[in-house]
């Protein structure tokens, strides 16, 4: 018992708050540049003996630092706790390894929020996960929610989920079917078909200059084109009118078209 005493004894204090945050806020200004520190905590060593520790930032991400000598590195805690989310869809259960626990750093919905603000959409965020490094997914509470993209100079852009279900083969996870309908009526707003209950949407190409084409199956059983640009509908075309403008039939009525130009040779009228 005396010699565990005295071996306690020898041990160095651990390090005062104020230390920490000296220390964290060093590293983290190689390894995260941008990040102005907030909050800090000492939360463990390596065998090597590289400390790590955990940093909430005044904006953005927080970050796990590792600080290996002359080369610390930064998990952002964003990416981190979105990765967790996805683990425990997939198993309850599952061990989701280390995650931030600082306070500052619960605020998954927040940073990627604001990553969509950067692209010009807002909405009441419920949740958002980040998909990889460059991908994020914002969900809105009881609307259509938006796929983030950031390019490799830094510029944000989003794609709404309705449209995103529509023009690949996957669809965002925090939206709902029935979320993204919620948009569809705008594809015949204001316009001569606006009393078209829309019973189902698909899209048929986008033009650079023009906008993008989609299909629009109304209840009735008609079936309408629209040709959708800044966020309204331009024009309107009736499935067997647009026999002489595109070589691609309409679909979902079933109503075959001629061969004709493909949306990006729509004539300008």
């Amino acid at each position: 018992d005396r010699e565990e005493q005295r071996q306690r004894g020898r041990q160095p204090a651990a390090p005062t708050a104020e230390e920490v945050m000296a220390a964290a806020s060093a590293v983290t200004a190689v390894a995260a540049p941008t990040c102005q520190v907030t909050e800090a905590s000492l939360i463990g060593m390596r065998e090597g003996g590289a400390k790590l520790y955990e940093v909430a930032c005044s904006s953005g991400p927080g970050y796990i630092v590792e600080a290996v000598e002359g080369a610390p590195t930064a998990a952002d805690c964003v990416q981190q706790s979105s990765l967790a989310w996805q683990l425990l869809q997939q198993d309850p259960a599952a061990n989701v390894g280390l995650q931030c626990t600082l306070p500052g750093n619960q605020n998954r919905v927040q940073v990627i929020s604001a990553y969509g603000q950067a692209a010009g959409v807002s909405c009441d965020a419920d949740e958002a996960i980040a998909l990889n490094t460059r991908v994020y997914e914002l969900g809105c509470a009881g609307a259509d929610g938006y796929r983030l993209e950031k390019s490799d100079a830094g510029a944000w852009s989003a794609t709404p989920c309705w449209r995103y279900a529509l023009i690949s083969t996957g669809a965002c996870q925090l939206t709902t079917a029935e979320e993204s309908r919620t948009v569809w009526p705008k594809l015949v707003a204001n316009t001569e078909v606006a009393a078209c209950d829309i019973e189902d949407v698909s899209w048929m190409g986008d033009n650079p200059q023009r906008g993008a084409f989609y299909e629009v199956k109304c209840s009735s059983g008609e079936g309408i084109i629209v040709r959708f640009q800044n966020d309204a509908t331009q024009q309107v075309y009736s499935c067997v009118d647009a026999v002489q403008i595109f070589s691609k039939p309409c679909s979902l009525t079933g109503d075959a078209l001629a061969a004709g130009m493909e949306p990006e040779n729509v004539p300008a009228e």
